[in-house]
């Protein structure tokens, strides 16, 4: 239900507060626009917002006149799904009981001082179990498992204090895949794990930033162009980051990341099991509510899962990340409907342990070992290493419009055209 029309400098200046939130928790560019424009009819305004990737520019019009609103500028951006699902409700509950602009101000208000769910100690013990899963997914054994959680614990922490003290993310993504890099490239030298590999990429893996990867390209799918493309640029240069820290650690320690690396499918039941675990993690860092994380938990199984069948029916790893990416899609999208929540706030966790960061990785470090050969770079470095980063791109691709194709192909109720 609509309310009687308010005064147009509050809804505008309330308006900008939901974009804000949505848009700095990483809500993608067109469910942000979709908020503010809904907020905006409850109190008989049009909204036209431009969202660019430092800050949010509104125009909001009424029987009153119009007003331009310049947010102020958004700091580095998080994943916060019980803030984004928080705000969503509030729309829900809005619409449904005509709440005053006075009520939706403190309710705003109150979500942005929310403290996390997750403590720091779970967060941190769930990222470390997402590293060891991940060993397993990729064929590791019980002693890599191990190493890579204890890695993950050391690398997790440093990662959350060095968030905490404001430093840079690309300095603190750099500095975190140093030291958990160089904690697996140790247990490695005392012949702690003999899969020197697994130890350290899994340790960049829960590091690589796979919502910005998903989010851009759906944002370009969507004709967001500008600031797809923003997005893109912020995904890359934080693995270029981690990559180099992780390249750091291999030559302190003697560890080696190959570029040429085969690894072994775990079976279905093995999968299902790991691809759980993998979650977890995920959902505790993304922030997502107790009530919903078993719906992540089921998009994570059930894309993984599905992507190893087909690796295991010999279909190609970019069409299996896709038909997972798919399955994780259509699943969130429609539990999403069931709990009236934000289909992100379960497709991400889903599908971020797809996220090809050890072929990133790899493809990374096989261009530093180009540029160090020179010309005398030998001919299969330089061909595995550019089909490295097609199929990292192609893949990033594939989960993107997996996740993306609900939404495209099924109109939203709530987005309403004037």
């Amino acid at each position: 239900m609509s309310v009687d029309p308010a005064p147009i400098e509050e809804v505008s200046h309330l308006a900008l507060s939901v974009g804000r939130i949505l848009f700095q928790n990483n809500a993608d560019t067109e469910a942000v626009e979709c908020a503010v424009e809904r907020f905006g009819r409850l109190f008989g305004c049009e909204v036209h917002p431009l969202v660019t990737y430092e800050t949010l520019l509104l125009t909001v019009s009424s029987h009153e006149g119009f007003r331009t609103k310049t947010g102020h500028r958004v700091p580095t951006m998080a994943v916060n799904m019980a803030a984004v699902a928080a705000v969503e409700a509030l729309l829900d509950e809005a619409e449904a009981k005509g709440l005053g602009l006075a009520e939706i101000r403190s309710r705003l208000d109150e979500i942005e001082r929310q403290p996390p769910i997750y403590r720091r100690w779970m967060v941190v013990l769930g990222m470390a179990l997402t590293a060891a899963s991940l060993s397993r997914l990729f064929g590791g054994d019980w002693p890599t498992f191990f190493v890579a959680f204890f890695a993950g614990v050391v690398g997790t922490a440093i990662r959350l204090e060095m968030g905490r003290r404001g430093v840079n993310i690309f300095l603190n993504s750099l500095v975190t895949a140093f030291a958990s890099g160089a904690v697996a490239g140790v247990a490695v030298y005392f012949k702690l794990s003999s899969m020197p590999a697994l130890c350290l990429i899994t340790q960049g893996m829960i590091l690589v930033p796979g919502v910005p990867f998903v989010n851009c390209v759906q944002d370009m799918i969507k004709n967001h162009m500008a600031i797809g493309v923003s997005r893109l640029g912020f995904a890359i240069l934080i693995t270029l980051a981690i990559a180099v820290g992780l390249f750091t650690a291999t030559a302190v320690t003697g560890a080696q990341i190959p570029v040429v690396e085969s690894s072994v499918l775990p079976s279905l039941m093995g999968d299902a099991l790991f691809s759980a675990c993998a979650a977890l993690g995920y959902l505790c860092l993304f922030n997502v509510p107790w009530r919903l994380a078993w719906v992540g938990v089921v998009c994570g199984v059930a894309s993984h899962t599905t992507r190893t069948f087909c690796l295991q029916h010999h279909i190609d790893i970019v069409a299996g990340s896709l038909i997972g990416a798919l399955a994780a899609g259509f699943l969130a999208f429609f539990f999403a409907r069931v709990f009236r929540a934000p289909a992100s706030a379960f497709a991400f966790p889903g599908v971020v342990a797809m996220i090809p960061g050890a072929y990133a990785f790899r493809a990374v470090i096989g261009f530093l070992g180009i540029i160090s050969a020179g010309t005398g770079a030998p001919m299969a470095l330089l061909t595995e290493t550019i089909a490295l980063s097609a199929t990292c791109i192609f893949m990033v691709l594939a989960i993107a419009i997996g996740v993306a194709a609900p939404a495209i192909l099924i109109k939203n109720p709530r987005a309403k055209t004037a």
